[in-house]
C-alpha cells in the first residue's frame, strides 16, 4: 500500500458462501459493499493490545480482591501472540480458577470510589497512539507518546520503548529480531507509572 499509495488492498471473498459469516456480510452491506460482486477493501487496523493487569496463575492481581480474567489480564500464558480466540479459552480457565479462589477469601472491604471517573481519550490521543504506537514502531515516535496525558498512551508508549527487540504483535524497526535474552521477560507498568522487567517462569 506505501509503495502503490494505495489506502487499501482488496480482500476477494466472491468464493465465500455469506452463509458461512453471515454477520460480516450483513455489516458489508450495510456499508454499501457487495463482497459477492467485487474484492472488499482492507486495511491495516490496530487489533488487540497485547498485556493487561498482571496476575497469578488464580487471576488475582496485587490489589486485594481484584481479579482479571481473558483480555483484561495478563497471564504470559500465551507469550506475546495472544489472539481474541487464545483469550477465550483463558476466560474458561482463568474464570473458573478466578472463581473459586474469590470463592474462598474473605470479603475485603469495598473502598469509597474515587472523585476521577473514566474519561475516554480524545480523538488527538488516539490519532497518537496509531500513528506512533501502530503496527511499526520506532523509538523517537514512542518517546512522544510517553509526555501524552491520557495514562494507557504512556504506559504504551513506555513500556514499548523499554522493548527493544520484535516479538509478537510488536514490531520495532530498529531491533527486527527477537532477542532470546528477553525470553519470558514481560514489561510492568508500576502505579507510579515506572516501568519494570519481570521474569515469569
Amino acid at each position: 500500500m506505501r509503495i502503490d499509495g494505495s489506502q487499501a488492498v482488496g480482500l476477494d471473498l466472491r468464493e465465500i458462501d455469506p452463509a458461512r459469516f453471515p454477520n460480516v456480510f450483513a455489516t458489508l452491506a450495510e456499508a454499501g459493499l457487495d463482497p459477492r460482486a467485487k474484492p472488499v477493501p482492507v486495511a491495516p487496523a490496530a487489533h488487540y493490545t497485547m498485556g493487561g493487569i498482571a496476575v497469578d496463575i488464580d487471576g488475582r492481581s496485587s490489589l486485594p480482591g481484584l481479579y482479571a480474567v481473558g483480555e483484561c489480564s495478563c497471564t504470559g500464558l500465551h507469550g506475546a501472540n495472544r489472539l481474541a480466540s487464545n483469550s477465550l479459552s483463558e476466560c474458561f480457565v482463568f474464570g473458573g480458577r478466578a472463581a473459586a479462589a474469590a470463592l474462598g477469601e474473605e470479603a475485603a472491604p469495598r473502598p469509597e470510589p474515587p472523585e476521577w471517573r473514566f474519561e475516554p481519550p480524545s480523538d488527538r490521543t488516539r490519532d497518537a497512539v496509531w500513528r506512533y504506537a501502530g503496527p511499526m514502531r520506532n523509538p523517537d515516535d514512542l518517546a512522544r507518546l510517553i509526555s501524552n496525558p491520557y495514562p494507557l498512551a504512556c504506559a504504551i508508549g513506555a513500556s514499548a520503548l523499554d522493548r527493544r527487540e520484535s516479538r509478537g504483535g510488536h514490531l520495532r524497526r530498529d531491533c527486527p529480531d527477537t532477542d532470546s535474552k528477553l525470553d519470558g521477560i514481560h514489561v510492568v507498568i508500576s502505579p507510579d507509572g515506572g516501568v519494570r522487567e519481570e521474569h515469569w517462569h
